[in-house]
């Protein structure tokens, strides 16, 4: 059994439009294939050979993201304790030793960016806030080891 794999609805209709690309892709590929195949000896001709390893990456594409949507949970419809910080949450956290905040928005692996501001789930700092209330002190075991944070602000737009 695959993995429940955590998106929000913009970015599930995204990989649903990037199947539907990918499948005109594919198609446009198995006329390219045929079309190099017309042209003979199959053997040194290099735009078959092409068109068939661009083929191999875009079935396998295509499978990729058939799996990923079919085990797909959106977030958006998630019934979620808002009390505690969960996926989907936006959270602002305290370090408090270095007198630094940073907000978050919780997300699935698949949507991460810290750079934008959106924190997967899976990451060690989410994985530490998981569960807490607003005003809740917790620890993150960080690769650099255990740091203490405040969760200060919780909320879910």
């Amino acid at each position: 059994m695959s993995e429940v794999f955590y998106v929000s609805r913009k970015k599930y209709e995204e990989l649903v439009n990037q199947l539907k690309d990918l499948k005109k892709i594919k198609a446009q590929l198995a006329e390219e294939i045929g079309a190099a195949a017309a042209q003979g000896d199959l053997k040194e001709n290099a735009e078959y050979h092409a068109a068939k390893e661009k083929q191999s990456q875009t079935l396998s594409l295509i499978n990729e993201l058939e799996v990923r949507l079919r085990n797909a949970e959106i977030t958006d419809d998630l019934t979620v304790d808002h009390s505690e910080a969960r996926i989907g949450a936006t959270v602002t956290i305290a370090d408090e030793t270095a007198g630094l905040e940073f907000t978050y928005t919780l997300v699935g692996p698949a949507e991460a960016n810290p750079d934008k501001g959106l924190l997967s789930v899976k990451s060690p700092l989410a994985s530490g806030v998981l569960g807490k209330k607003e005003g809740e002190v917790f620890e993150a075991q960080l690769p650099r080891g255990p740091r203490t944070y405040k969760l200060v602000k919780l909320e879910y737009k």
